[in-house]
């Protein structure tokens, strides 16, 4: 019984890690889009719709998935680290603020 709930453990684990470095290569991605490459054309900006707030300007749209990439980006670091080093509690603890972190960009994205 121990071992399948190693396996459920690790598996459970490792899809959260894939899910959250996810997250950060698509906030990357789009701040790369619209920041780097200028890409903002087919964007709809401003109180167009139910957009999020920080779809007013590009610079704003930006800036945002920055943060939130690098907020996922050191989660996952932390992350990593505590899998490399087998500590369960921690990595229980570190995917507790990576989902917090989920939430707080799920709550960021409802704001008009």
């Amino acid at each position: 019984m121990k071992t399948v709930r190693n396996i459920i453990f690790w598996a459970g684990t490792t899809l959260a890690a894939a899910f959250f470095g996810l997250l950060a290569v698509m906030s990357f991605s789009e701040w790369w889009q619209i920041s780097m490459k200028k890409q903002a054309g087919s964007y709809p900006w401003g109180k167009v719709n139910s957009n999020p707030w920080y779809y007013g300007t590009p610079d704003l749209y930006s800036s945002v998935m920055l943060v939130e990439g690098i907020l996922c980006a050191v989660a996952i670091i932390v992350l990593a680290r505590q899998i490399l080093k087998k500590n369960k509690e921690k990595i229980l603890y570190t995917l507790l603020v990576c989902f917090g972190l989920f939430i707080l960009m799920v709550i960021n994205g409802l704001i008009k």
